[in-house]
């Protein structure tokens, strides 16, 4: 029985899937996924973990010691109420930490629209299947390519819509029925019960002389910058390395505190002992954090993979932007609508020229120069829209900047002075995407 309810819960998934990141494919594409999932329904590595509340002490480097209670949660609408995490064993004890993307949320807009939501909220058919079914590249043990492919896993699942970062109940007004909707933003608290459960575990705990790699995807990339500090004190004595994909963190002035600060309430579990305070991370943009982390754990490698013109990080600046108002874009904040119209498509065709090219001026300069300053640091900017790479196949195939980028990986992991920062422009061009209005690519400077 639950072999065939896990599968249920795993062609559900590939459906949600296949809706809302591949728009475009045929519906004979959706059905051979689904029918590939029937194949593998039987056999998944992974052990599933329900955390309850708790606590955790981590001893930190001239520093005072971080004891946090963590109050493992779902935000709490019906479907996404339960946070869970998945294990796998290698049969080496490097440690794969990987944080799950799925866009995010902070207002009653895009947190409880109708058709509208831009974050993952359908936790409740997580299974161990799903992960082994969903989720490819380096999360594939089965494919002898992927460098992690004998490491242990901890995949941090994503339900909480405030990029692993929140620490807060929240209320929002439902814009359709007008009824309070209390949220759980416990982000932060996810985090935290998978790194307790981890560093208490002999059989996935890294033992002294193994490696600790730090990912996430989308939303999954801040959750890894932002919880990197946390990872690397829990393991002192191991090199812990950190990658982000797709999150280059780009945001209008302002949206830290509105979002971020009164939300999720991210601000109480800022790593202080890097050099940022409660009161100055509202201010400092993700290229700053970057450097600020990197320059404190200067023995440690940091990078950044992202594609030059990433659709969907383009399309959730301009719903920032739609949603705060009072900018050059948009004057004023955007009322409710009941339709599919009112953030428009997630791949970024419908995001103004003018915004696409903006996001990509600020993601450049965050990457290359704020981050980019640090020596420790390095970025692959691919060309085209693409979003997200590394828990896809195409991770074993890309190089359109210059060098393939399992090599790219590969380096990264052996501390080789040949890793060294990619871009496609360097190349002569990034591939621009065809928008609605520009459709024979963007032009941008």
């Amino acid at each position: 029985m639950k072999t065939v309810q896990q599968t249920k819960r795993f062609l559900a998934f590939l459906m949600i899937l296949g809706l809302s990141a591949c728009e475009k494919k045929e519906d004979n594409d959706v059905r051979d996924l689904a029918l590939a999932g029937i194949v593998v329904a039987t056999q998944t590595p992974y052990i599933e973990i329900t955390p309850s509340r708790g606590s955790i002490s981590i001893p930190i480097r001239n520093s005072a010691t971080f004891t946090r209670s963590f109050d493992p949660q779902c935000t709490g609408v019906s479907g996404n109420t339960t946070f869970k995490f998945y294990l796998k064993r290698g049969s080496t004890k490097n440690l794969l930490i990987n944080f799950m993307g799925g866009g995010a949320c902070w207002d009653a807009k895009n947190c409880l629209g109708t058709r509208t939501t831009t974050y993952f909220n359908r936790a409740g058919i997580f299974s161990p299947l799903v992960a082994r079914g969903a989720f490819q590249g380096i999360m594939e043990e089965r494919d002898s390519r992927n460098p992690f492919q004998n490491w242990n896993v901890l995949f941090v699942t994503y339900c909480s819509g405030d990029l692993h970062w929140g620490s807060k109940e929240t209320v929002y007004v439902d814009p359709n029925s007008g009824a309070n909707v209390t949220f759980q933003h416990r982000g932060f608290d996810n985090f935290l019960s998978s790194l307790d459960y981890v560093m208490k575990n002999e059989d996935y705990k890294p033992d002294s002389s193994a490696k600790v790699f730090v990912t996430g995807q989308s939303a999954g990339g801040y959750g890894a910058i932002y919880n990197f500090p946390y990872i690397q004190e829990a393991f002192p004595n191991n090199e812990v390395l950190m990658l982000g994909d797709a999150a280059n963190g780009v945001v209008p002035t302002g949206f830290s505190n509105s979002a971020v600060i009164d939300r999720w309430g991210a601000d109480q579990n800022v790593p202080t002992w890097v050099g940022v305070t409660a009161a100055s991370f509202p201010s400092l943009s993700l290229g700053s954090f970057y450097n600020a982390v990197a320059t404190f754990y200067n023995t440690r490698r940091f990078a950044q993979y992202s594609t030059n013109f990433d659709g969907n990080q383009r399309f959730f600046y301009e719903v920032q932007l739609k949603i705060q108002g009072g900018n050059s874009f948009y004057t004023s904040p955007v009322t409710y609508s009941d339709s599919t119209t009112l953030w428009g498509n997630s791949n970024g065709t419908e995001v103004r020229d003018a915004i696409s090219c903006d996001w990509v001026t600020q993601s450049r300069t965050k990457i290359i120069t704020e981050a980019g300053a640090r020596a420790n640091y390095r970025y692959y900017i691919a060309s085209g829209d693409v979003h997200t790479i590394s828990t896809a196949n195409a991770f074993y195939t890309e190089n359109s900047a210059g060098q393939t980028l399992l090599d790219w990986y590969n380096q990264m992991l052996a501390g080789s002075s040949a890793w060294v920062n990619r871009d496609c422009r360097t190349l002569g061009t990034c591939s621009p995407p065809a928008t609605v209005t520009s459709t024979n690519g963007l032009s941008c400077p």
